[in-house]
Order: structure tokens, then sequence, then C-alpha cells
């Protein structure tokens, strides 16, 4: 015993000495050194960064926590402390105040500049929203001109990425803290870590082991990130910033989506920047010269077209003008190149169009987002890309074509001789929609039917993943196919959604409203299959109306109107519509828009259920569990909940369960709770993957721990909070799974940005551990 205190001793005595040895080169090296007890209200902002008041001034400053364990590390800092000084006389560069160490450790934390509105990335995601393209561009001109500084007075910062930007009142700070490296020594060997892959110089990547990074590489992280304000994501979100296949991707030329809007001439600067061939990057002064060229207005945001109609049209129109409609003699033919417009959509736009119209008809607004980008995932589908497809697709001007060649066609002068023929390469609309994009649609209408919003997007996402889609890619097809406008209900549920891409509510409200746009009366177009095509056409104009209303009602990218959004659903339930009546009915429920009457809004849920509308017959057995609107009556609500679920409603199917698991309105039977529950989870029901996760141990089924945690994760992906903090808890203590430190942060972040106090308290236990 006394030889364990012996050895404590020599330890906590070394401990000391190093301490006093670090301290005292700050001192000689004239380095500020502060008592960690002069600071205040220390709370993490995340990773080893922490937020703190200091108390003489109270001035908000940053701390950063480093590690000082030996020479080499000291000695590293205490040079970083130098070059960084030298900059600092630039009011753009975050200013370093000094260092401090945490009362009982041997932790010590540089003091740095603490910028109010976060990393460049947490900025773009909290204001993304807000931003127009006069915004975007004033933030790439102000970064653009801080590495101009930089490059001026031959310093290479080697680790650009979005995270090491960081904004501070709308201005930007450029973190150069530990980052940079002189000219002079850019082409030594290359000893440090990589950083993130995506911001990286390919050629480096290719050569690291013989040069090393220089103002080039700073050049293509530059349009990295340029292209990322222009999308408010970080690139290649998709992939693993550590996956060995994604360096390969970036090495062999691979790059993100253009982002449908996009200036041409801003993309023109970030394409250059981010060539492969470094000797062709433009310095950062043509890219300063480029930028401040760019003047923003609607001409030049534009969205591509794979075929421009605007010829045809002038023709068209200049025909209809000179025609003499006096000429007895005139006989109108059809033309023959009068190709039918849903023949131009791709079948994977469509399928994805008919996916989103059965969601939008069957399940909840909470549901389709996650159903359309498990749907994307499932078939390995790029959301961007998806997104793109619909977007520049030339239907708006095949309307007008459509619109004046049926006038022409169709025009008869009160002549009875005159003769109008049939056109035999009349080819019809949607036999141009590809299979991938016609399944997604096609299953996307059935979840619109048959479940809740909150299911939809979770059922989406999980048909893309299962048919190992990229989400990006299957936006890319929609918008890029010639005829999106056919489907741009479903492209506006991706923006809402966030499938394939960021959450978008202007582009929402957009793509929602060209849903609505009745360029084309149906009513006097014949088509080769005119049942399929009008669904098609009618589908889409009824969701697009749907979520304006939806819009409108939550002020999501319009501003907050309850009252437009229930005359919207008026209009809609008039025309017959089953989900605008439902949503009527829940205005009522809920007093949005309307006066709060329950008693009306569960008669109009029972006249809707009793029609067979799935979500109706959920909210029914909702209505008779919790005594909304009718009397409190367990049995008849559970028989309405079991009657949705057993045709498809998949809330229902949970719901089914949990009232088979507490005895509400039926007998309890946990078997019987566990098959409902397992039916709803297999559908992404995250609820029910939750509540499977905790079967393991809980209520009585054979016990499978592996299984267990991996319904536990898939609950976490899902977005339930609860799973978040498990899974984070699990990885950390290495319980049902291998102990890993790095998911384990991963996971408990997202619980404590959604809320999960008992994350917040953990990810302090491991950081202070």
């Amino acid at each position: 015993m006394s030889q364990e205190n012996d050895h404590e001793a020599i330890r906590e005595w070394k401990a000391w000495m190093g301490n006093l040895i670090i301290e005292n080169t700050f001192q000689k090296e004239n380095i500020p050194f502060y008592h960690y007890s002069e600071f205040k209200n220390v709370k993490l902002i995340s990773g080893n960064v922490y937020k703190a008041t200091y108390k003489i001034f109270q001035k908000t400053i940053a701390l950063k926590c480093v590690s000082l364990y030996d020479k080499f590390t000291l000695s590293n800092l205490i040079n970083e402390v130098k070059k960084h000084r030298k900059l600092e006389i630039y009011d753009n560069v975050l200013k370093f105040y000094g260092i401090t160490k945490q009362e009982n450790t041997n932790n010590y934390m540089i003091i740095l500049e603490h910028a109010n509105n976060g990393s460049l990335r947490q900025y773009l995601m909290t204001n993304f929203q807000k931003m127009d393209w006069n915004v975007k561009l004033n933030l790439a001109k102000k970064i653009v001109n801080d590495l101009m500084y930089l490059h001026s007075n031959e310093i290479i910062h080697g680790k650009l990425n979005s995270k090491n930007i960081f904004v501070h009142n709308g201005n930007i700070k450029l973190n150069y803290f530990g980052m940079t490296k002189h000219a002079s020594e850019s082409l030594k060997f290359f000893t440090n870590a990589l950083g993130s892959i995506q911001y990286i110089d390919p050629q480096h990547l290719e050569l690291f082991n013989i040069i090393g990074k220089n103002k080039c590489s700073d050049i293509f992280s530059l349009g990295i990130i340029l292209w990322e304000i222009s999308s408010g994501k970080p690139p290649f979100e998709m992939d693993s910033s550590s996956n060995i296949g994604l360096l390969n991707k970036i090495v062999k030329g691979e790059r993100e989506m253009i982002i449908p809007g996009t200036p041409s001439e801003y993309k023109e600067i970030y394409i250059d920047c981010w060539n492969h061939n470094g000797n062709l990057r433009p310095e950062i002064s043509q890219v300063v010269k480029n930028l401040s060229k760019i003047i923003i207005s609607d001409a030049n945001i534009e969205f591509e077209t794979s075929h421009n109609f605007t010829d045809e049209v002038i023709a068209l129109k200049l025909e209809k003008s000179n025609k003499q409609s006096d000429d007895d003699d005139l006989e109108v033919q059809t033309d023959p190149s009068f190709i039918d417009v849903s023949a131009r959509i791709n079948k994977s736009i469509n399928d994805l169009f008919e996916f989103f119209i059965d969601l939008y008809e069957k399940q909840t607004s909470k549901m389709q987002p996650i159903m359309i980008k498990n749907y994307i995932r499932e078939r390995n589908k790029n959301p961007v890309k998806v997104l793109y497809e619909m977007i520049k697709h030339p239907i708006n001007y095949l309307y007008e074509v459509i619109a004046l060649k049926l006038e022409k066609s169709n025009k008869q002068s009160d002549d009875d001789d005159l003769e109008v023929q049939t056109d035999p390469s009349f080819i019809d609309v949607s036999a141009r929609i590809n299979k991938s994009i016609n399944d997604l649609f096609e299953f996307f209408i059935d979840l619109y039917e048959k479940q809740t919003s909150k299911m939809q997007p979770i059922m989406i996402k999980n048909y893309i993943r299962e048919r190992n889609k990229n989400p990006v890619k299957v936006l890319y097809e929609m918008i890029k196919h010639p005829s999106y406008y056919w489907f741009t209900s479903l492209i506006g549920f991706f923006y809402l959604y966030g499938i394939g891409t960021i959450v978008d509510y202007k582009m929402a409200f957009k793509f929602f409203s060209l849903a609505t746009n009745e360029i084309t009366d149906m009513r006097n177009i014949s088509f080769t299959n005119p049942s399929s095509t009008k669904k098609l056409y009618e589908i889409n104009k009824e969701i697009g109306f749907i979520y304006l209303a939806n819009l409108y009602l939550d002020g999501q990218g319009v501003e907050k109107d309850m009252k437009k959004a229930f005359q919207i659903y008026s209009k809609v339930a008039d025309q017959g519509s089953l989900i605008a009546l439902s949503k009527i009915a829940y205005s009522y429920a809920t007093g949005l828009g309307i006066e709060k009457n329950e008693e009306t809004a569960f008669k109009l849920y029972l006249k809707l259920a009793e029609e067979g509308y799935l979500v109706a017959q959920y909210n029914v057995g909702y209505c008779y569990a919790n005594g909304k609107g009718i009397l409190k009556d367990a049995a008849k609500g559970f028989e309405w909940y079991r009657k949705s679920a057993l045709a498809g409603n998949i809330l229902a199917m949970c719901n089914t369960g949990y009232c088979y698991r507490l005895g509400g309105g039926v007998s309890r039977d946990i078997m019987e709770a566990f098959t409902w529950y397992l039916k709803a989870a297999e559908n992404g029901h995250s609820i029910a993957q939750y509540n499977l996760g905790c079967y393991a141990n809980d209520y009585g089924v054979v016990k499978d721990q592996v299984k267990s945690f991996e319904w536990f994760k898939k609950a976490a992906a899902n977005g339930y909070t609860d799973a978040q903090y498990i899974v984070g808890k699990y990885f950390y203590e290495g319980y049902r799974t291998k102990k890993d430190i790095v998911k384990a942060v991963h996971w408990l972040n997202k619980a404590k940005e959604n809320g999960n106090t008992y994350a917040n308290n953990l990810l302090e236990e491991i950081i202070n551990r």
C-alpha cells in the first residue's frame, strides 16, 4: 500500500512539474495565462469547444481544449500562437486571447474570440431558409476576400471547410489557429491528418506522400464551400467523410450536383475552382473579380431544361395570328408531331410521384416525408438529382404547345364540310415517365391515400433505401426530367422534408404552386390513356393545393395565414377530395383557421371513415379513445384503430399494438401487441421500432439483445429522440454492441439537439472523464 502511495505521489509531482514548465514557457513567450476561476457560465457548444464569460469585462469567449502531453505539442502550440499573432491585425480573423487550465485537471484550453452565429455550417443550417441569392452572394464575397488576404501574405490555410469558418454578427471570421501553413513549408512531406475529405484537393489525395498543400488546394476547398453556400448543406452529405469509397470518387472527378436555381455565373466560378488539375484553377484574385461581376436578378436564376420549346410556341402563335379564319375551303389537319405531354415524364419520376400521391391520400403529413426519403434511399437515388430532374423539365413550354396545337387542330369555323383527322402519332403522356420514377410516384400516391403525414416521409426514405437508391440522385432524376411538371407536388414534397436536399420551405412552396397551376385544361385534351393521364394531372394538382394550405397553416415558406389555409382546404374538398375534407376536420379539431368544434370534427372524420378513408378511420379511433368530440369509448376506439390497421394504415397498427399492450378497449395480449408493433416497425414507424427494442427486456417476448439494439438504431435513424439517447448510451457503455465513443457522441449530440437533457448530461460526462 505504501508503494502505491509513493507511485501516486511521484505521478502527482511529475504532473505538477510538467504544468510548471508549460506555464513558465507561456510566460517566456508572453502568452497570457488566465486562471480558470476568472470565467463563469461555462457551457459546452460542440465537441471540445465551450462558451464562457470572462468575469472582469463580462465578455463572451470560446474555450477550446488542447492536449499538451509532450514538448513537441507544446512547441507546435507556441509556433501557432506566433503565426496567429501576425494575422490578428486583420479584423476578420478570430482573436487569440491566451491560455487557461481547468481546475483539478491537466486539461489546457485556448481562449479565442467567440463567434455568436457559430460556424458557417451551423449558420447555413439555421438561416438558409431566410437567405436569398443576394445574401448568399454577399456571404461568398466575404469568404473570398478573407482568403485573398491570407494568400497575399503567403499563408496557406490548408484545412479550409465550413467548420473552420465562423460567422459573427453576420460577418465572416476565419479560424487560422492551428490550421495554417506558410507557403515555404507547404511542400514538405505531409504528415498531418487529412481532415474533411470532401474539401481536400484531389491532387493532394492522390499524391499526399509527394506533395503537400498549396494555394491551389485552398482554391479547391473554396469551390466546395461556394457550392455549400448555394445548397445549404455539407458536400456529399450522404457519404461518410471517413469512407475510402468517397475518397476514390473525389479523386476520380466526382463532384456534387449543381443546385437548381444557382446563377450561371456563380456556378461557373466554383466549377473552375474544383477543377481536378490545380494548374487550371483560378487564382484567388480572379475569383474575387468574377464574383464582383455577378448581379443577382430573376433573369440570371434559371432552371435548365433538356429541350426548349420556345421557338415552337412562337411559330404556332405566328401561324395562329396569320390564319385566315374566313376561308371556307380551309381543311384543318391535326399535327402529326403532336406528342402527348406525359410521354415526356420518365418512369422514375412518375413512380415517385405516384408513391407520393399514395402517401398523400393514405398517410399523415408527418409520415409522408419520412416515407418519401426511405423510398428514395431504398432505390439508391440522389434526392438532389431527383429534384433537379423535375425542375429542369420543359413541360411549362409543352403546356402552351399543347394548348396552341389543340386550338389549331380542333378549330372549326362552323364549316360542316370540315374534316378533322385523328393524329396517328398521338402518344400518351405517361409513356415517357421512366419506370423508377413511376414506381416511386405510385408508392407515394398510395402513401398519400393510406398513411398519415407523419409516416409518409419515413416510408419514402425506406422505399428508396430498400432499392439501394440514392435520394439525391432520385431527386435529380425528377428535376431534370423533361416532364417534371406532372409531378411538381412530389418535388415540393422532397423540398418540404429534405429528401435528397436540405429542407427548403420556399422551394416547396414554389413547386406546390406549380402543381396547382391550371395551364392545361385536361377536359379539352384527348389522350390515348385518358383515365391514367387525367388521374396523374388531378392528383398532382390536389396534392399541390393540400400542401400549399399546409404551408400557409404553419407559416413555412410563406407568411402564416390559417384562414387562407382553411379556404384552400374547403375549395379542394368541394371538388371531392377526401383528404381536403379530413384537413377541414383537423382544422375544427384544433381551431386552426376556424372556430374550434370537436363535435363537428368528429362527424366529419366519421363520415370519411365510413367512406373508407384510412387516416379518418384512425382519427375516429383516436376520438373515441380520448373522448374528443364524442363520449369516450375505448372499445370503439380499438375497433376503429384495428379496422384502419387491417387496411394498411401504419399509425393505426402502432396504436392497435398499444391497445393490446395496455388492454385499452381489448383484453391485454402481449404477443398480439408485439405482432402489431412489428408490422408498424417494419414500415418505418419510429415509436413502434423503439417499443420493439424495449421488448427484449420488459415484455416477456423471447429475448434477443442484438435485434433489440438494431430496432433502437432504426428508431434513432428515423428521428425518435429517446432512441437516439439509448443508442448513444449503449455505444458509450459497450452494452449490446461494441464500445464506440465516436458513435456515442454522434447519437448523443442528435438527442441533445432534439431536447434530451439526459443526452446533454452524458455528453458532459464523456468530455470531462
